[in-house]
């Protein structure tokens, strides 16, 4: 199953912005330490904290969310920023929370891959908790002030068993408040998507799928790296699909009521070939109805991107029938990518540097909209950043907010035009 490796290091923020006349993609010098964050969460005696998504609140402070801890314990992690990188300390006291899950019966990490804010600045981490025998869909509503909120589930948490183990990987949040976690997990013999929603007080929405869960095998082996929410109601899951020696993208459509879009593709999903081993990570519904999935492919583990018009046949306009790719020198993984206000794509990621070892930079690619490479940006297109340690990994990027007008953040926050 393809997975994100945990980067062991304490949480990395990093910020670049684009001051006048300068070029993409500089660091900003007024976030944190020359542009750089890193927060440790002091609590563990032995910690391995990693970001899996961030979300940046309309007055410009930032959460990052993921792990902490050691590799026994299930805890969600987040860190609330302000503007200017420091910890908002009104955020738990000192701009930190950890919430271990309330039920855990096995050992095995987890932590948040998702985090979702509510308007009224409430924020859902959702994650996976290792309960005996399986893991179960695990979401915790936190209140602005980082504590749990009560109203929700029981105590502020709720966990969610399946059939077979379930690792939740992606989350939405609809517009009527309702919430949808998506992941996967055995179903019996390959891996199938697995969902749920949930109503705003934690309990699971009975108009969704079977009692408010999802269960939907493909005949091949179906991983969820991502999720989106089209205007109309529509869950769109990027992933991988496909046995271990051939996996390819996939991308499923379930309708409002959980059920597989057939005119999605026929059967509502989506699959595509770059002709090697591919990876899928990040879905984004582009304004215009399109879809992007963007991952890795080839052996040399490049940055991909596919583009599908509405009914999930490829988009010719892109790429080279409807597919993309960069070598990033790599071999490089990806994580997160958005589309910028201009249209042009965003991809983060992370790179192998060459020599003895395995030291990793964080690895930004910008395309056009047409899916070719944006030479203006970094060096021809990519922006490779040592942010100063060993290993460094960058999953998740956001847009920073109206002042620089484009921008992103993450492990590392870039901000681009």
């Amino acid at each position: 199953m393809p997975t994100k490796t945990a980067s062991l290091l304490p949480l990395i923020l990093s910020l670049t912005a684009v001051p006048p006349v300068s070029a993409d993609g500089m660091l900003d010098p007024a976030w944190g330490n020359g542009g750089i964050v890193t927060t440790n969460f002091p609590e563990f005696l032995v910690s391995y904290d990693d970001v899996s998504v961030v979300v940046v609140l309309p007055d410009g402070r930032a959460v990052a969310a993921g792990h902490a801890g050691d590799t026994k314990g299930a805890v969600l992690a987040a860190a609330r920023y302000l503007p200017s990188g420091a910890l908002d300390t009104t955020f738990a006291g000192d701009g930190r929370v950890t919430v271990p899950c309330q039920q855990q019966t096995a050992f095995g990490g987890g932590g948040a891959t998702a985090a979702l804010l509510q308007p009224d600045g409430r924020l859902v981490l959702v994650g996976s908790c290792p309960m005996f025998p399986d893991h179960v869909f695990w979401l915790a509503r936190l209140n602005a002030d980082g504590s749990l909120d009560p109203s929700f589930g029981t105590g502020g948490q709720v966990l969610t068993p399946f059939a077979g183990a379930a690792f939740a990987s992606a989350a939405v949040l609809q517009p009527d408040g309702r919430i949808i976690a998506v992941g996967s997990g055995p179903a019996p013999s390959v891996s199938a998507l697995k969902a749920a929603r949930y109503n705003p007080d934690g309990s699971l929405d009975p108009t969704f799928g079977s009692g408010g869960q999802v269960t939907l095998a493909f005949g091949q082996s179906v991983y969820a790296g991502s999720a989106a929410l089209q205007p109309d109601g529509k869950l769109v899951i990027g992933g991988t699909y496909g046995p271990q020696s051939n996996y390819d993208f996939g991308v499923v459509r379930l309708l409002p009521n959980g059920a597989p879009d057939l005119s999605f593709s026929g059967d509502g999903l989506v699959t595509s070939d770059f002709g090697a081993v591919e990876s899928g990570d990040s879905v984004m519904v582009l304004v215009d109805g399109r879809l992007v999935l963007s991952g890795i492919a080839n052996v040399t583990q490049d940055f991909a991107l596919a583009r599908y018009l509405p009914d999930g046949t490829l988009d010719t306009s892109f790429g080279i029938g409807g597919l993309a790719t960069v070598d990033g020198g790599g071999p490089d993984s990806a994580g997160q990518a958005v589309q910028l206000p201009n249209g042009k794509l965003l991809v983060a990621g992370t790179t192998l540097v060459p020599g003895p070892g395995s030291n990793r930079d964080f690895l930004l690619a910008r395309f056009h909209a047409d899916g070719a490479l944006d030479t203006s940006f970094g060096t021809a297109g990519l922006l490779q950043t040592d942010i100063g340690h060993l290993y460094e990994g960058c999953y998740a990027v956001a847009i920073a907010g109206p002042d620089p007008p484009c921008g992103g953040l993450h492990v590392a926050r870039p901000a681009y035009h």
